[in-house]
């Protein structure tokens, strides 16, 4: 193992948790009492700190070792979206087996000189120490975590305006700076497609600044941000965490009464006459009182959601059918 790579090691195996050295000085259980849901937090590093983890020569592994996928790979620049395959070139000798795509270095550089950001979802799966730290990031948080890889040269344009974000989110600048524009929400907890708040408007930024080589920001959800180029090649890790909500709750909390209850099962009445459509009612409502009025039954409920969150990723032990056995070779 050589250097770099037992210092990558070092991140999901030493003594401190992976969050622990992301918000290093910070303590991690401060961290998660004071910040992780509710506020934004800005934490300075030394450059270079995050280079043993991911940079530049990984993301040129990458790149090199996966044929295009739109779903993973993205090109936006000044808000609109470039095709990835404008980058890409069939693969000559599997160009009979439905012409997969590879990415061209040449046409790569130039797009990203033209000012486009290259994005790769969920590059995790792609890395193996970026894999083994977000295994461990979602331990500590109990949700599950997705890194996002954003890569640009000094020209970029402004990849997706100022826009908010439905999950909590780590950034980690491993390589150059970005400037950022932090505006407080403009509705409170937003979800999703639930939600559609209105963009900032009349009042100043709650912070702007630059993240250079080293720093991490955490942004809760609903926080609006714009990203600019901050002069010179820039690489950053978003690690993004759909924290447990009251919602998912609720979700787990039907599916529990309409396993006991046939009535929360039955079709909508909306043929039937008024006695029967109030009856039904009645019943639907009554059943609802009661469970929900069930004593312990949410809490019960909301420690079976929190154990959900984190969803095992796969491991492979071929040729062996279990984990120990194949640690034993």
């Amino acid at each position: 193992m050589d250097t770099r790579e037992a210092a990558g090691t070092a991140w999901v195996q030493g003594e401190c948790s992976a969050l622990g050295r992301l918000i290093a000085p910070l303590d991690e259980d401060l961290f998660l009492r004071d910040h992780l849901g509710r506020r934004p937090l800005l934490l300075t590093g030394r450059p270079g700190r995050f280079g043993a983890l991911f940079g530049w020569p990984d993301l040129n592994e990458c790149l090199a070792a996966v044929r295009v996928d739109p779903a993973r790979m993205h090109l936006t620049r000044a808000g609109k979206g470039v095709p990835v395959s404008s980058c890409a070139e069939p693969v000559p000798q599997l160009a009979a087996r439905g012409k997969p795509l590879r990415l061209r270095p040449d046409r790569v550089l130039e797009a990203l000189q033209e000012g486009a950001t290259l994005v790769l979802d969920g590059v995790e799966e792609l890395h193996p120490r970026l894999r083994s730290l977000v295994g461990s990031v979602e331990q500590s948080l109990g949700a599950l975590v997705q890194a996002n890889l954003y890569a640009n040269l000094g020209d970029a344009a402004d990849g997706f305006g100022i826009h908010w974000d439905d999950h909590d989110v780590l950034v980690v600048q491993a390589a150059g700076a970005k400037r950022w524009e932090v505006h407080a929400p403009t509705q409170e907890a937003p979800v999703g497609v639930l939600s559609s708040p209105e963009p900032p408007s009349g009042r100043p930024p709650y912070w702007t600044g630059t993240l250079t080589d080293g720093d991490v920001l955490y942004l809760p959800r609903g926080w609006w941000h714009r990203v600019s180029p901050g002069g010179g090649p820039s690489l950053h890790l978003t690690l993004g965490a759909r924290l447990p909500s009251a919602g998912d709750l609720l979700g787990r909390l039907l599916r529990h009464i309409a396993a006991e209850q046939a009535v929360v099962r039955y079709d909508l009445p909306r043929h039937a006459d008024e006695s029967t459509t109030a009856f039904f009612f009645g019943e639907l409502r009554a059943v609802l009182t009661k469970t929900i009025g069930e004593e312990g039954l949410l809490e019960r409920l909301a420690e079976e959601v929190c154990r959900a969150a984190v969803a095992e990723r796969p491991v492979f032990t071929l040729p062996y059918g279990d984990a120990d056995r194949a640690e034993s070779r």
